[in-house]
């Protein structure tokens, strides 16, 4: 078993397609996460519940969805501390989880996981294409958050 604050943050729109896919991606490694006691937030697009979420000690792993141009499915990882927001000033309304995080965490320790995506249009569900490459996407993102916990 791990720390227990190490938490999972799944952000998106699942009335979007493929924004979606990380909401799609905890529910598939949530069983897994928990354990390990690793608690998995449901962020969606609730900005404020998923800051309310996070403590300072907090080492975070965030699934979202990517727009990198990139084929869809391939994921995109980097650190938060290499997260620069290009924002400046502060309005409630203009903010998304990663911007309020640095602003009100900024010596944040975590992860991001960005998946491309294929299909953003409104509608339930993923694109086929993610679909298809849901459990691929789900075990290797699970895999890398198994190495990294391993580390902390």
């Amino acid at each position: 078993m791990v720390n227990s604050n190490i938490k999972v943050i799944a952000i998106g729109n699942v009335l979007m397609r493929d924004d979606g896919i990380g909401i799609e991606v905890a529910k598939k490694i949530e069983k897994k996460l928990l354990e390990k006691n690793i608690k998995v937030i449901y962020g969606e697009t609730d900005v404020q519940y998923s800051i309310a979420s996070v403590k300072e000690d907090d080492y975070i792993f965030i699934l979202d969805a990517a727009y990198y141009g990139k084929s869809p499915g391939e994921i995109t990882c980097f650190q938060l501390d290499d997260f620069v927001s290009k924002k400046k000033g502060y309005s409630q309304h203009s903010y998304n989880f990663l911007d309020l995080l640095k602003l009100f965490y900024p010596g944040a320790k975590g992860q991001i996981y960005g998946i491309e995506v294929n299909d953003v249009g409104i509608g339930l569900g993923l694109s086929e294409e993610l679909q298809d490459k849901l459990e691929g996407i789900s075990k290797k993102i699970l895999d890398e958050i198994e190495i990294n916990i391993l580390n902390l």
